[in-house]
């Protein structure tokens, strides 16, 4: 079983889909890039998959350009990360490659099937500041 990931392109659909949050020093950042990886864990790895996805918390942590992520169980078995970016950092993150590469190590020990990467416009959002 091939476990590199799928990746589907960015659209882009227009300069109004930018979203601004206010950030903790009192600046707004422009917040319009997404990531949503589906992960389907292999039965009887469920919990394991969740911590995997508890522990990748402190990665997001260190990551200034991580403006909000999501480690999150959609059912018994499905799990996602969820994280979102201003335009233009999310591809020379650090974190990014950190988690992708952590990801990709456990996955054929703990994922079903490959996982599933789609980059996504963020439309409107609502984040502390």
């Amino acid at each position: 079983m091939n476990f590199l990931p799928r990746w589907e392109p960015l659209r882009r659909f227009s300069s109004a889909s930018q979203v601004f949050a206010q950030t903790g020093g009192g600046s707004l950042q422009k917040v319009n890039v997404a990531v949503y990886v589906a992960l389907e864990a292999k039965p009887g790895k469920e919990e394991a998959v969740a911590e995997f996805l508890r522990q990748g918390k402190a990665l997001a942590e260190a990551e200034p350009a991580t403006i909000a992520w999501f480690g999150v169980r959609l059912g018994p078995s499905t799990f996602a990360i969820f994280d979102a970016f201003p335009d233009g950092r999310w591809p020379a993150s650090p974190y990014v490659r950190e988690i992708a590469a952590a990801l990709m190590e456990k996955a054929g020990d703990l994922l079903a099937q490959p996982p599933s990467i789609k980059m996504a416009d963020i439309l409107a959002s609502k984040l502390p500041g």
